[in-house]
């Protein structure tokens, strides 16, 4: 499923607005139709954005209309994915959030040969920061120990979850267990950084990303 709301406040329209070619969320109903097509699932948009719902038909997307406390700041995801799981009554999901455009053709086979062993997967990124650099203001480190100076040189593998993509269980939802219980599976993601956008930075940064990673020849999922 992709979960495509309106009224983002940090880009307008983001949505719908135009990310290398195409809408930002067209990069999101591609990943979930390459993926469906390898996993026999449905392709869901939820949505309370019209012009949304329009790109969705458009590429054969199943509709479903986001009710109104589910389509605010506050809603929490888990709750989104329940209540798509409950109309179409299904008992597990994978998750494709349109703020991830970016999606890497052989992570996305990674993600479908993960689930054939692990009922939850969950994409990560290898973090450029040291984690011992992280710090609480008011406490100090989070992670204590001394600080290497290369990712190669860590002695204990550090991700961040960068959410490109979710899968799991309906159950553990329900359960108030979250996107990651413990089990969970993650993939480190072929991309070197997490594209996340909320912000025109973000924007800009992601689109110098995939500007990148065409010129080294890497394989998108794409509209």
């Amino acid at each position: 499923m992709v979960p495509a709301r309106a009224g983002s406040k940090g880009i307008p329209g983001k949505n719908t607005k135009i990310f290398r070619d195409a809408p930002l969320v067209n990069w999101s109903f591609a990943a979930a139709k390459w993926l469906s097509n390898k996993l026999d699932a449905q392709v869901l948009c939820t949505t309370d954005d019209p012009n949304v719902a329009e790109l969705a038909r458009a590429m054969n997307l199943l509709v479903h209309n986001r009710a109104k406390q589910l389509a605010n700041d506050t809603a929490s995801m888990a709750d989104v994915v329940l209540d798509v799981c409950e109309t179409t009554n299904s008992n597990s999901y994978i998750l494709l959030q349109p703020t991830s455009p970016l999606r890497i053709k052989v992570d996305l086979e990674r993600l479908v040969s993960a689930l054939e062993k692990n009922p939850t997967v969950v994409s990560c990124t290898t973090p450029a920061e040291a984690p011992e650099d992280i710090i609480e203001l008011s406490s100090g480190p989070i992670i204590t120990g001394p600080k290497t100076e290369t990712r190669q040189d860590r002695v204990r593998e550090y991700r961040f979850v960068d959410g490109a993509f979710y899968a799991g269980c309906v159950t553990n939802l329900k359960n108030g267990l979250g996107f990651s219980p413990t089990g969970t599976k993650f993939v480190t993601l072929t991309n070197p950084i997490a594209n996340d956008i909320d912000t025109p930075f973000d924007w800009t940064m992601a689109e110098t990303q995939h500007d990148w990673l065409v010129s080294q020849g890497v394989e998108f999922v794409r509209p």
